[in-house]
């Protein structure tokens, strides 16, 4: 009676084995791997699952004149510039003159900060003074402008009558060091990446033109 009973088993094993065989297939370990079919969305999901996007390569912008700079950065507008540059001429003055090294912060670019924040230690440590008074604009003129990389550099020049009186710790005019009501012609070299969303140009170049 065992032996009957383990044979039994047997069989029903045996059977048991076909029936899975012919259900599942027989796999013999070469079996080449299941192609992964990728649609297109699959990969967009991908690609937006790590945050990338398409990088484009874009040629530096360059070029020289203020028509070219019009052309790389539709905001700059010739009549808008100089209102703010107008403006902005007698606020580095007086920041300039007052000490001011906050405001010169805002409105000047690195070097050129440091150049002025050098020049009114010594004064201050002097003990001097000065005092600018930008009596009469006659004109402001776009001269001339480049673009390097993204970076715009513009040239403007200031047709003004100017006083600047400097005085010693004794409160003394230090006349060869001052001026009254001369007529003075500026250039400053104004900065600003035209790639960037910050509006804001800073002065990074000052020099004073001879009249005749």
């Amino acid at each position: 009676m065992p032996f009957i009973d383990i044979l039994i088993f047997a069989v029903i094993a045996v059977f048991l084995i076909f029936r899975l065989r012919s259900i599942l297939g027989n796999r013999d370990g070469f079996e080449k791997p299941l192609k992964t079919v990728q649609t297109e969305s699959s990969a967009d999901n991908i690609i937006n699952f790590k945050g990338k996007k398409p990088i484009v390569e874009s040629a530096p912008l360059n070029g020289s004149g203020l028509k070219e700079l019009r052309k790389l950065d539709n905001s700059f507008k010739d009549e808008e510039f100089l209102s703010g540059a107008k403006t902005a001429f007698p606020l580095i003055l007086n920041a300039y003159s007052e000490s001011d090294l906050g405001s010169l912060r805002r409105y000047v670019g690195f070097d050129l900060y440091e150049e002025f924040s050098n020049a009114i230690h010594q004064r201050d440590a002097a003990g001097e003074h000065l005092k600018i008074d930008v009596e009469t604009v006659n004109d402001v003129q776009l001269l001339d402008a480049e673009i390097s990389d993204g970076i715009a550099t513009v040239t403007v020049k200031y047709d003004t009558i100017q006083s600047r009186i400097l005085t010693d710790a004794s409160d003394k005019v230090i006349e060869e060091d001052s001026i009254y009501s001369e007529q003075i012609e500026d250039i400053w070299i104004f900065e600003r990446d035209i790639r960037s969303t910050d509006p804001n140009w800073r002065l990074v170049e000052t020099g004073t033109a001879e009249t005749e």
